[in-house]
């Protein structure tokens, strides 16, 4: 806790509490958006506005334009105490919190400004956007000292051309979206624009001003071309705006690895576009594409002879609303017409409308089944990569709760015939192939607004780059280039689907017996110990504890370890040793030839639950036609059982006395015992010990022959 944001805070609270439209920030002396919020709030006040917004827009500004200029020392008022306040929470010291402004209040102005690169002066009207916002001058964990100083840079020269749009470019020393556009603003001006025409957009008046740049120039413009080639990964000379053979020389390896020709160390077009925008020239060639629509014979013909020598195509779905509603999926007779024209062929998959919501590992399990079956159907070969897509603009933030689940969950569902691929923004693929969960990318750099394209550099795996769209012949097309590294194919086998129902599949896993799906059965209640089985027509998982492949009917030992190491026990491979015998006993899977398993452990007001789940994939080596999981739930009541904290006081008997109280469950007691000994051990949080018990009691309350026969005899 800060005490001097504490302060601010309280003081906020107690000065602007009833103005109208002011909203209360909590007094926890922390700073965050909502103390920057009331901040703004009470300066809008004391400036006549009235009711007061957290926004610092037009009408703020505007009216800071007319009175800045006084805000200096011997000024005395509450805006003399929201800088002190704005700087405080900052983490400037302003060495006081009165309202006066003071020769302390002026070093602190002083320090802000030569953070971002300014000389020292006087309080601005940018200056004041940039105090009352979050964004940092200092520099931040992650960021660099080089582009650090690339953004004070810009600041120091070409702040005027900002505008109240950009504002003071934040100096955090992270490459990010505003200083992509604080450098496209570098560069126009550099190209003769002036601040009324500049607008920070790489638009069609930049690019007919964009020059070729040879060897042996020097001048700002050449300072542009050097930050653009460091942010993009290719420089770390030194930024003194001559154009030497170090230059060139990145330029060459830029071009090279974008796939820009010709192959040389000149910049032109296709290089500074290329460096700051994610699409580039997108009149360049290329000679790959993709479309959602269903290509004809002489459509095909027509795009080998225009240079395109690979196609992407959609594996399945459809397009369009109501009645321009299609199909976009690729058909055999599409394939051979493909084909016999030259070109080769990259599947995509893509059944969803782009919501973030879209993306979770039980969808990442649906989709990679489906895929697969789909691709072998068409006759894919093996090794050949489906890229998966990601067709939405995910906040950086947001992206680990949403793609890295759905795409991990895709990976473990694919069949190994295939391989993974990627499609999203630059930010997206690049998370996804450094987490190993895609081995190619087919990057969406025709979407320059998205956020995870601006400010980020082309991800090292890329293998197909979308850069523009455009109608040809009958159908629209998506121009790509490619590096090479994902040739397609033009060889074809199809193969016939092999498949069974999910209700078969439920037949040969549990016995002849019926199940409404979606109905929860209650099994077993003896009053501390509540137990339910539920069978879905759709792929769940226990969310955020990961999940144990399973083949042939027992967990891999792989899946099992990475399962336990994953989930933070310190002795992963002893207790791996351990479980490994006694965990395969688990009936219910005995019968999946494909799987996973995945376990969801809580405690909330004395009942601790665990859910364990099996996703089924393939059943007497047949895959599943549709979706299939069934989900077994076991709540523990605390208070109704033995205490357990005498565990840890007298060991195994204390856990017999458990195990004991399920009856059916305690047919091997020493084995249970040990195996919740070790849990513990292992997990020292004394509030997961009920559920680390719950844990190992399912284990083997599941295996025992007694629960086999109670829950067939109850299912007849």
């Amino acid at each position: 806790m800060d005490q001097q944001v504490l302060k601010v805070q309280k003081w906020l609270n107690s000065e602007y509490g009833k103005v109208s439209g002011y909203t209360k920030v909590n007094e926890n002396g922390q700073t965050g958006w909502k103390t920057i919020y009331a901040l703004r709030e009470g300066l809008q006040h004391e400036l006549g506005i009235n009711p007061v917004s957290s926004g610092f827009g037009d009408h703020t500004k505007s009216a800071l334009a007319g009175q800045v200029a006084k805000y200096r020392v011997g000024y005395k008022g509450n805006i003399a105490k929201l800088i002190q306040g704005a700087f405080w929470c900052k983490g400037y010291s302003p060495a006081a919190f009165n309202t006066k402004f003071s020769k302390g209040t002026q070093t602190a102005v002083d320090e802000l400004r030569q953070d971002a690169g300014l000389p020292s002066g006087n309080l601005t009207v940018p200056l004041m956007a940039a105090l009352f916002d979050m964004s940092a001058f200092k520099l931040l964990g992650g960021g660099t000292t080089a582009i650090r100083k690339m953004q004070q840079y810009l600041n120091h020269n070409y702040l005027s051309y900002f505008g109240d749009d950009l504002g003071l470019v934040p100096t955090d020393g992270l490459y990010q979206r505003n200083t992509n556009t604080a450098l496209i603003y570098a560069l126009q001006a550099t190209e003769g624009m002036s601040t009324s025409q500049a607008n920070g957009v790489y638009g069609p008046g930049t690019i007919r001003l964009t020059p070729t740049i040879y060897q042996g120039t020097s001048g700002p413009i050449v300072k542009v071309i050097q930050y653009g080639l460091m942010v993009n990964g290719f420089y770390d000379g030194p930024f003194d705006g001559i154009y030497g053979s170090n230059v060139a020389n990145a330029v060459l390896k830029f071009r090279n690895f974008m796939k820009l020709p010709p192959y040389n160390g000149s910049a032109n077009l296709a290089v500074i576009k290329g460096l700051l925008t994610s699409n580039g020239d997108i009149n360049r060639d290329s000679d790959a594409c993709d479309t959602s629509f269903q290509v004809s014979s002489s459509t095909a013909k027509k795009l080998k002879s225009y240079g395109f020598n690979l196609i992407g195509r959609y594996l399945t779905g459809t397009v369009g609303t109501g009645s321009n509603r299609r199909q976009k999926n690729l058909i055999p007779s599409e394939i051979e017409d493909l084909v016999n024209a030259g070109l080769h062929i990259f599947p995509i998959y893509q059944d969803n409308d782009g919501d973030q919501s879209y993306f979770t590992a039980a969808q990442g399990f649906s989709d990679a089944r489906i895929a697969t079956s789909k691709a072998i159907e068409l006759g894919f070969p093996q090794g050949t990569t489906i890229y998966f897509a990601v067709d939405t603009d995910i906040q950086d933030g947001d992206i680990a709760g949403t793609v890295i689940p759905y795409m991990e969950a895709v990976n473990y569902a694919i069949s190994k015939r295939f391989k993974v691929g990627i499609y999203g923004t630059r930010n997206v693929c690049s998370k996804t192939l450094k987490r190993g969960y895609a081995v190619n990318a087919f990057v969406s750099d025709m979407s320059t607004g998205y956020s995870g394209n601006l400010g980020y550099k082309m991800p090292d795996g890329w293998s197909i780059d979308q850069f523009t769209e455009y109608n040809f012949a009958d159908i629209a097309i998506d121009q790509d280039a490619s590096s090479g590294k994902d040739k397609g194919t033009n060889k074809f086998k199809p193969a016939p689907r092999n498949t069974i129902s999910p209700t078969e599949a439920m037949k040969k896993i549990f016995g002849d017996f019926s199940l409404d799906y979606g109905k929860t059965y209650d099994i077993i209640n003896i009053g501390a110990v509540e137990l339910s089985v539920k069978v879905d027509q759709k792929y769940t998982v226990q969310e955020g504890h990961g999940y144990i492949d399973i083949q042939n009917g027992k967990f891999t030992k792989d899946g099992l370890f990475r399962y336990l190491t994953e989930n933070g026990f310190k002795d992963s491979q002893n207790l791996y040793n351990m479980l490994d015998d006694y965990v395969n006993n688990f009936k219910f899977t005995a019968n999946v030839d494909l799987g996973n398993l995945s376990i969801g452990a809580s405690i909330q007001f004395g009942e601790a639950e665990i859910s364990t789940t099996v996703n089924v994939f393939k059943v007497g080596n047949k895959e599943l036609s549709g979706e299939l999981s069934y989900t077994i739930t076991m709540k523990i009541k605390e208070e109704k059982l033995p205490n357990i904290e005498k565990i840890e006081k007298y060991g195994t008997e204390a856990v017999k006395d458990v195990s004991r109280l399920y009856g059916v469950v305690a047919y091997d007691v020493e084995s249970f015992a040990n195996v919740v000994i070790q849990f513990i051990a292992t997990k020292s949080v004394s509030s997961g010990k009920v559920a680390l018990a719950a844990l190992a009691a399912l284990f083997a309350f599941l295996t025992s022959p007694q629960f086999i026969e109670f829950l067939l005899n109850l299912l007849r």
